[in-house]
């Protein structure tokens, strides 16, 4: 519950920050954001309005997760009640569940609020469900079908829910199956509109692998359903690490015999617990280079109604029963617990430490009104939690980097972003201490520390005034760097005219191409697509076409020749032509954000 924010949560939080009218917020809540996700309601709406009410006030954000989870726990009583008739199944599956380690994240992170929420709109339509079923009142088949639709809003796993309807009516109520066909229709349409307004991604880890890959990965999600994969990697007795890597073997052994044996009662029902796990974790299992611990937090939910199921059995069979269901509770519950607990233990601190650094820095910014903030020694795992997600500016603060050097104690995830685009360049850093334009915190404690005056003293003997070899053209910082062709920058971007030129410093190591990124309004685009040209060191390449009107356009440019000189190359920029807005009086190009050699 006191949990703080943390990476993807400020994406979130700085969504609304760009609303100016009723368009916008349309594109907020319903355009494909990470990965081409539309998650209104679980993202989106949810951040947004918080934001508005609480600002960085973690808590209400906290306070509606555990709320919509305690809505699952007793949606959860009432389904296992009503599937098992056994009050005892029903009183163990919200703790099976709970204790389950896939739990931690979505329970410790405000940005999993998706999983949690997308839990409540398939219990709460499955629920409909099985009243309907029992009372034949067609009001019940319309919330259910309600509750469904608005589940898209959720989570894109929502698709799933007509197969575990369909499972449920074939295996228990079969003359109710033909209802739950239509259902189809819709998680088809939706799959259909989704992916027209959100492409598949064919590279990276979210690339989808359709082969004998899917057998793989859901061995290894079925392995980490029970809790103990990561018990080993935890500071936990050598016999409890044994007993974790043993674990889901001897559990899964242990449902298969109750399965069997309530199969042979031809006691259909009980298909249905696995049905929800496979049905659940199903569109997942392409993402074989994707494989993450909070995906498995749905589909254990059939599996703590299963577990449930076989312990009640049991429990009421005969002494060797009770001791058999005593045994194989305490076996999971000792070795996924604890792995819950280190996983929400992480989370916690983890959150707690990003927002010391950003209470920190605006303590700092109240302190320094003018002056540019730069950051030292922060680590690995603050940095991609909070700082890479750039926090501060939901509290209106700019100016804020990482000392130069930083970026080698900050393990690189190119997948996640550009450390280098945070660190302050070293001649500039030199520059801003010299006229006290600067000040310079230690972050790698609780508390921010002004070192200001130590770190200026170390920094005229070890920072050379070398040029970076990434810039950010909107940023004052890199102003030495651009050369004719430029105006001010606005809005962290940098308008070009009809030519402009860049410097870039070579770096050390290797690099092969330059890359740039920018941005195109509509406006250039009136006369038809617009023609880049670009001159790396006086040698053309091919011109690009930049045709895609209101967003970023990023292109790569391969160098003629590996760069072996320590002199700064020279980067020129030409477009075909310009436009000159109303009332501006300026020539406009495009404008741009980064250039880096890599």
């Amino acid at each position: 519950m006191k949990a703080w924010f943390q990476q993807d949560d400020f994406a979130w939080l700085g969504l609304g920050m760009h609303v100016q009218s009723g368009g916008d917020l349309l594109d907020a809540l319903f355009a494909p954001k990470a990965q081409g996700t539309i998650r209104p309601w679980s993202e989106r709406a949810f951040f947004m309005g918080f934001f508005a009410l609480f600002g960085l006030d973690a808590l209400p954000y906290r306070i509606l997760v555990f709320s919509t989870q305690l809505l699952n726990l007793g949606l959860l009583i009432a389904i296992t009640r009503r599937l098992t008739g056994s009050w005892l199944a029903a009183a163990l599956a919200p703790l099976f569940w709970t204790a389950n380690a896939a739990l931690g994240l979505p329970l410790s992170w405000t940005s999993s609020y998706n999983q949690v929420l997308c839990a409540f709109f398939l219990l709460a339509a499955f629920y409909c469900l099985l009243r309907w079923v029992e009372t034949g009142a067609l009001r019940w088949y319309a919330a259910q079908c309600a509750v469904f639709l608005l589940g898209f809003g959720a989570l894109e796993l929502n698709v799933v829910y007509p197969a575990l309807a369909a499972a449920y009516t074939f295996l228990a109520s079969r003359r109710h199956f033909i209802w739950t066909l239509p259902l189809f229709a819709i998680s088809g349409g939706y799959a259909v509109l989704h992916r027209s307004l959100a492409p598949s991604t064919r590279t990276g880890p979210y690339a989808m692998h359709f082969d004998s890959s899917i057998l793989t990965t859901l061995l290894t999600y079925w392995n980490d359903a029970f809790g103990a994969a990561r018990l080993p990697s935890l500071d936990v007795p050598p016999w409890l690490s044994a007993l974790g890597l043993a674990s889901p073997w001897i559990l899964s052994l242990a449902l298969a015999l109750f399965l069997a044996f309530r199969l042979r009662a031809r006691q259909w029902a009980v298909l249905w617990p696995p049905a929800w796990f496979l049905a659940v974790i199903g569109p997942v299992l392409p993402l074989r280079d994707h494989i993450s611990d909070y995906y498995n937090a749905i589909p254990t939910l059939g599996l703590a109604v299963l577990g449930a199921w076989a312990f009640s059995s049991a429990w009421h069979a005969h002494s060797a029963g009770k001791a058999a269901a005593l045994l194989g509770a305490a076996l999971y519950l000792a070795t996924s617990t604890p792995v819950a607990r280190a996983t929400v233990r992480y989370n916690f601190e983890r959150s707690r430490a990003v927002r010391d650094l950003v209470l920190g820095v605006a303590r700092a910014r109240e302190l320094h009104t003018n002056k540019v903030i730069l950051l030292n020694g922060v680590g690995t795992d603050r940095f991609w939690a909070g700082m890479n997600d750039k926090p501060f500016r939901l509290l209106g603060i700019n100016d804020v980097w990482l000392t130069p050097g930083s970026e080698d104690s900050i393990q690189a995830f190119p997948d996640l972003g550009d450390v280098n685009a945070f660190v302050y360049p070293p001649a500039a850093t030199l520059r801003a201490l010299a006229q006290n334009q600067a000040v310079v915190y230690e972050a790698s404690g609780p508390r921010l520390r002004n070192i200001t005056q130590t770190y200026g003293n170390m920094a005229r003997l070890r920072l050379k005034p070398t040029l970076p070899s990434r810039i950010d053209a909107g940023n004052p910082a890199f102003a030495d760097q651009l050369g004719e062709g430029w105006h001010e920058a606005e809005g962290g971007y940098r308008w070009m005219a009809k030519r402009a030129v860049v410097r870039l410093g070579v770096p050390a190591h290797p690099v092969s191409e330059l890359f740039l990124q920018g941005f195109c309004p509509a406006s250039q685009l009136s006369q038809g697509p617009l023609h880049l040209q670009v001159f790396i060191a006086g040698k053309p390449n091919p011109p690009v076409v930049v045709d895609r009107a209101g967003e970023e356009f990023r292109f790569p440019f391969p160098l003629p020749e590996p760069l072996k000189t320590k002199d700064p190359i020279e980067i020129v920029l030409e477009v075909d032509r310009t436009v000159t807005p109303p009332g501006d009086g300026r020539s406009l190009g495009l404008a741009f954000g980064s250039f880096a050699l890599r």
